[in-house]
């Protein structure tokens, strides 16, 4: 079977790998910041300073010094008062929603590693074919599960905060990273049938 590396193919491949490692580290820098929603005070001076940040796991309360006490989620009414969010619904449900939604935004990091990873064996493709399916698949899901995390999280936090929009900026990136791995992937592989049934008929021919 032979494979055609051209240059157009070996650019797809590594635009592929560019943008998914930007968005891994995109990704991981936003899950791991508690800058998803953020809260604001106005002081009697007019002065305007964050007073509370959450994301998917604690809350953080902050005073004009830059002091901060956070708590972590907690499903009990005496707790909740440190994790400033939604005020629709109970904390049961917040609970529940913010669990999924970390779930699913950790899958999806951990789906666009694979999927990275792959992309680079793209490059010796020859060898097995079944590589050019992989990648692409993995940065699928990676989609799939990003946004199904924010949507989730969606539910209860308001993504006013420079964390979610890195997160937000991973999963466009890996859009991009998922239509350049399934062009390159596309464009090189051959099908084993297929190619056998050319074969044959060449020696036919003969």
């Amino acid at each position: 079977m032979v494979i055609k590396y051209n240059t157009c193919n070996l650019a797809l491949i590594s635009l592929s790998v560019i943008f998914g490692a930007i968005a891994l580290l995109l990704a991981c820098v936003g899950i791991g910041s508690s800058n998803w929603q953020t809260t604001s005070t106005n002081t009697s001076t007019g002065q305007t300073y964050i007073d509370s940040v959450a994301n998917f796991f604690y809350a953080c309360r902050l005073n004009l010094t830059g002091d901060a006490q956070c708590g972590q989620r907690s499903s009990d009414h005496n707790d909740i008062q440190y994790y400033i969010i939604n005020l629709t619904g109970n904390s049961t449900e917040w609970n529940l929603h913010l669990n999924f939604a970390a779930g699913l935004s950790i899958i999806g990091i951990i789906f666009i590693f694979i999927g990275t990873v792959t992309n680079l064996l793209m490059f010796f493709g020859d060898r097995a074919t079944w590589i050019y399916l992989i990648a692409p698949t993995f940065l699928f899901n990676a989609c799939l599960f990003m946004l199904a995390g924010l949507a989730e999280g969606a539910r209860v936090l308001l993504y006013n905060g420079y964390s979610a929009n890195l997160y937000e900026v991973a999963h466009v990136l890996i859009i991009f990273s998922l239509l350049t791995s399934a062009i390159a992937a596309g464009c090189l592989y051959d099908r084993p049938l297929y190619t056998q049934a050319h074969k044959k008929l060449k020696r036919t021919k003969k």
